[in-house]
């Protein structure tokens, strides 16, 4: 894969993630009482998205360099461990947001494997708020990683 076409398929992916966020802002501003029953599940999926979000974009990170992505049950768990132990990527956040991308993971694996009529607002009312500053963190990471790979 060429520079150019990774550069265009990052700042898709970054594009996509900043649409989620602002969908996020605007769910999380929903004042209580005109909050609808599936308002919780709409949230739960923002959240589970962002973490397909980076994963998606550590994929295309490893078909460029040449990387056979991890496979199998742990998968996501690898890419994102494998993120976090990347220079000038995940290694550049600090402790606090890492556990935040954690969560985020952890959420994405109980909303794919469980039931959105089962989850409460409690429940995401935090990480749903937490979006906009996740996404405007990863798109500043990726977008350092993609101008250190261009003076390489």
């Amino acid at each position: 894969m060429k520079r150019d076409k990774l550069e265009a398929e990052i700042r898709f992916e970054l594009g996509q993630l900043e649409e989620l966020a602002s969908a996020a802002k605007e769910l999380s501003a929903t004042v209580t009482h005109e909050r609808r029953s599936w308002d919780p599940a709409a949230a739960a999926k923002y959240i589970a998205d962002v973490a397909a979000g980076l994963e998606n974009l550590c994929k295309r990170r490893y078909v460029y360099l040449e990387i056979n992505p991890p496979a199998g049950p742990d998968s996501h768990n690898q890419i994102l461990n494998d993120f976090f132990s990347t220079e000038g990527l995940g290694k550049a956040l600090s402790e606090d947001i890492a556990l935040r991308i954690k969560k985020y993971l952890r959420f994405r694996h109980r909303f794919i494997h469980g039931y959105g009529h089962k989850i409460q607002w409690e429940l995401v009312e935090e990480p749903l708020r937490l979006i906009p500053d996740t996404v405007a963190i990863l798109k500043k990471v990726w977008q350092e990683w993609l101008l250190n790979l261009s003076a390489n």
